[in-house]
């Protein structure tokens, strides 16, 4: 029962915070303090609540999630033109590679006593390899239209990173720009309500 309770709060805790994360501008510029103090102490009770959940299970809960943002953008590559697609499968194979390296430092981490500073070095350790110079570099010569679905995969990662990188006290890594404008919020909760944190897949 614990942990079915902590599965239910890891994943609303997750939502919350891509929520959070992604609206958080919109929140401060056009719908004032009281909506933005009402989305923090949502976030600040789902925090609460998972207090009494491993940080394991919170690490292995925001894992699942950048695995299944991983899954859709290599799932949609064969809709992207070929010379595009070949780009972008750079990309993805790169954040598999890391994914994979993100799920046995959890994994050691958690073996090692599953303190939050080790769980927050992983995700440190991600951010910095997903965003890396030289593979922005590549996206950044797509066409207009694959920029736009790489710029969703790309902020989305980054946004399930940053709710990671602050449940375990750390600071939030800024989004890399990719495309010319940044996804809609309704874009980055649909890619959010198409994953399954815990599931095989991820999705």
């Amino acid at each position: 029962m614990h942990e079915l309770v902590c599965y239910a709060v890891g994943s609303l805790l997750i939502m919350g915070s891509v929520y959070l994360f992604s609206n958080a501008t919109a929140v401060i510029a056009n719908r004032g303090y009281f909506r933005r103090f009402t989305a923090l102490l949502s976030l600040a009770v789902l925090m609460t609540l998972s207090a009494g959940c491993s940080a394991a299970t919170t690490a292995q809960d925001f894992a699942n999630v950048i695995t299944g943002i991983l899954n859709i953008a290599k799932a949609e590559i064969p809709a992207l033109p070929p010379a595009d697609g070949a780009i972008v499968a750079q990309w993805t194979t790169l954040g598999t590679t890391l994914d994979g390296q993100l799920q046995a430092c959890i994994a050691a981490a958690t073996t090692a006593g599953g303190k939050k500073a080790t769980f927050l070095a992983c995700f440190n350790a991600f951010a910095a390899g997903i965003a890396g110079p030289t593979e922005l570099a590549q996206l950044r010569i797509l066409s207009s239209a694959s920029q736009t679905k790489v710029q969703l995969w790309v902020t989305a990662i980054i946004l399930g990173v940053n709710a990671a990188l602050t449940a375990f006290g750390g600071t939030p890594t800024a989004t890399p720009q990719v495309a010319a404008q940044p996804p809609s919020h309704h874009d980055v909760l649909a890619i959010a309500r198409r994953i399954r944190p815990g599931s095989p897949s991820g999705l």
